[in-house]
């Protein structure tokens, strides 16, 4: 049989975690208060029986003050022992029993308790015999036994010592019951009881309100985690359009506001996905379109297979695979699988080749190249194959955006001030139209043209600052661009990248 999900879910655990720390808390109160009250309960007996005795033993020492016998002491002695549930008796200078509390029930003996608390009476100075209290027993039976008996149910020890007589002699006797039945007080006892049962009925409502409380706290609290799982299950089934309000505690909010990023972060992933199969599809589309073309005219006959027609295929095939292979490596340096051959190798000498490779097509449409290498140049660590390539896509970007009669500088010196540089910043700069400020955030995204109505001829796939990026970055350099079209509109862009020194002496 399965669990319901609320008896598994955060809540619930919440609640029960909350209603054990709160029993646990109330048990420890309760236990506490209540061996508190015990303990302030069997004090406050024990110094009120103290008070009592106190209180017959001054009666008992004013009657022998004021007839100066001991007759007429046993209705007295009665009263106070029925009244104060305790045996009294009296005993003389000559150790005799005189007075009993219970001997006129027929639980006690005209002798001394072997058991039980001597006070001495002092009157006037003079010893004239004790007052001994001993706890009630059930039966008549032998002193001893019955002392043994009461032993375990006298009180705790009493706070010493009682008042002399010779300092209350004379004072009022105590009011005692005129009925010669065996009244009995309220026991103090039941303060501890009230006290106890209060605690109980206390410890309920404290826990019934806490159980409310902390189930409605909990679920304002669990609300946005709630609210938070039901869009992740439904960013997870591809709805990447949710969102939640980041609301409630600090941590709720945070979590809110990442679950957000995240999801935006889907999105774009998403769009670019969207996008970059959209562009592959468009720029694998042409070539394959002008291939099949041309080869069905062949096959129809209204081309001729001579060499024109099988460079023009040629050609759409080669740019073709240049496609594929810019797709492939660029995914395979956004992976980081991409392999480098880094050793120490010469800049100017890699730029001063790629400056002539690219010389012809510069030419040819009146634009003039130029080198500015910085004097002692030192050796870079670098894959000088990837290099060159970053270097050749920089130089043909410019060349694609330069117009005619228009100059590219290609420039390289240390980045820094003097030559205590660690890096070595290469710089493309061209007189073309520039690049406008809106633009340069994605300038090196995938696929990316600043005039998106540039044909294929001219504008390129819009991979190669993508790629020319990958390569800088995975030798540990950095890449940007910088164009001010709103101050000089003849000032073109400039694309720098930095590469790292190698350890070593300089280049020659």
């Amino acid at each position: 049989m399965a669990i319901p999900d609320w008896f598994t879910g955060l809540q619930f655990r919440l609640i029960v975690a909350f209603t054990v720390t709160l029993g646990v808390a109330l048990a420890a109160v309760g236990f506490f208060v209540s061996e508190t009250a015990e303990s302030e309960t069997d004090r406050f007996r024990a110094r009120n029986q103290e008070f009592r005795v106190g209180r017959v033993h001054r009666m008992i020492s004013r009657h022998f003050s004021e007839y100066r016998h001991w007759e007429g002491v046993q209705p007295s002695l009665e009263q106070a022992g029925s009244f104060y549930d305790r045996r009294f008796v009296v005993v003389d200078a000559n150790g005799q029993v005189v007075g009993d509390s219970h001997h006129r029930f027929g639980q006690g003996r005209k002798e001394k308790p072997k058991r039980g608390r001597s006070i001495p009476i002092v009157v006037d100075g003079n010893d004239e015999g004790d007052l001994v209290v001993a706890p009630v027993v059930a039966s008549a039976g032998d002193g001893d036994a019955a002392g043994a008996n009461a032993s375990a149910a006298d009180p705790p020890t009493l706070p010493p010592p009682l008042p002399d007589a010779d300092d209350n002699a004379g004072s009022a006797a105590l009011p005692l019951p005129t009925d010669s039945g065996q009244a009995r007080e309220p026991l103090v006892s039941r303060v501890t009881a009230e006290v106890n049962k209060s605690l109980l009925l206390a410890g309920i409502f404290a826990g019934a309100v806490g159980i409310i409380l902390i189930f409605l706290v909990s679920r304002r609290i669990l609300a946005p985690v709630q609210t938070l799982g039901a869009a992740a299950r439904r960013l997870g089934q591809g709805d990447l359009t949710q969102r939640v309000p980041a609301r409630g505690p600090a941590e709720i909010r945070q979590l809110g506001n990442t679950f957000n990023a995240m999801a935006e972060n889907l999105q774009a992933a998403e769009r670019q996905r969207r996008n970059l199969t959209a562009d592959v599809a468009h720029e694998l589309r042409t070539p394959l379109s002008n291939i099949q073309g041309y080869l069905d005219a062949v096959h129809d006959g209204l081309l001729e297979p001579d060499q024109a027609t099988i460079g023009t295929l040629r050609q759409q095939t080669s740019h073709l695979v240049a496609l594929v292979e810019d797709l492939r490596l660029l995914a395979m340096a956004e992976a980081g699988s991409l392999a480098l051959n880094v050793q120490p190798n010469s800049i100017g000498d890699l730029l001063a080749e790629s400056l002539e490779a690219f010389r012809p097509r510069a030419e040819a449409k009146d634009i003039q190249l130029s080198l500015a290498l910085q004097d002692g140049l030192p050796s870079v660590s670098m894959d000088r194959t990837r290099i060159s390539q970053v270097a050749g896509n920089l130089l043909e970007n410019a060349i694609i955006n330069t117009p005619e009669g228009g100059s590219i500088t290609l420039s390289a010196g240390l980045a820094g001030t003097g030559l205590a540089g660690n890096e070595v910043q290469v710089t493309v700069a061209d007189t073309g139209p520039g690049i406008a400020s809106e633009e340069l955030p994605r300038i090196f995204d995938r696929f990316y043209r600043v005039d998106p109505s540039r044909a294929r001829a001219t504008g390129g796939a819009g991979l190669g600052l993508t790629i020319a990026r990958h390569l800088v970055e995975s030798h540990g350099g950095v890449i940007w661009v910088e164009s001010n079209v709103a101050d000089r509109e003849d000032e073109g862009a400039r694309f720098s990248f930095t590469l790292p020194v190698a350890a070593g002496p300089e280049a020659p």
